[in-house]
């Protein structure tokens, strides 16, 4: 099943959210997305349910999930330790993953601004399924999904 990731990167996940951009080097993406979301399984007690998911790009249904997604993307440095995105780290992420093309970092930065600027809750974990709605939403407005 070949799908484009959105913005890991400008989740993650910006990432977390994973993926649906077209353009961003897909393999390598998932690739750090999974190593990370392994290392955090046994933190955040995650199942494979859990994992599986993430794989699939649906919303956590445990609070395991959600805090799998929290704990990726603060190991992929777009989540602060106040559980609020890092909007300067996902932005050198989708430079990194873009390769720097201007019309797709250009939307990446879109909606990163777009989805660092809600408000989010302040437990860490429903902070980053609320990122990653936003991701899926905005990825939707711009065509992407």
């Amino acid at each position: 099943m070949q799908r484009s990731p959105i913005l890991f990167i400008v989740a993650a996940a910006i990432l977390l959210a994973i993926g649906l951009v077209h353009g961003f080097d897909e393999k390598e993406v998932m690739a750090k997305f999974m190593e990370s979301a392994e290392a955090c399984m046994p933190e955040v007690g995650a199942t494979d349910a859990d994992m599986q998911e993430v794989a699939k790009r649906m919303p956590a249904s445990t609070y395991a999930g959600k805090c799998l997604r929290a704990c990726v993307m603060k190991k992929c440095g777009v989540m602060d330790a106040n559980g609020k995105m890092d909007k300067a780290a996902g932005q050198e992420k989708a430079k990194q993953y873009t390769g720097n093309d201007p019309a797709k970092l250009k939307m990446a930065m879109e909606i990163a601004d777009t989805c660092s600027a809600i408000s989010v809750p302040d437990d860490h974990c429903e902070a980053a399924e609320s990122y990653g709605a936003c991701f899926k939403s905005e990825a939707t407005k711009h065509g992407l999904v």
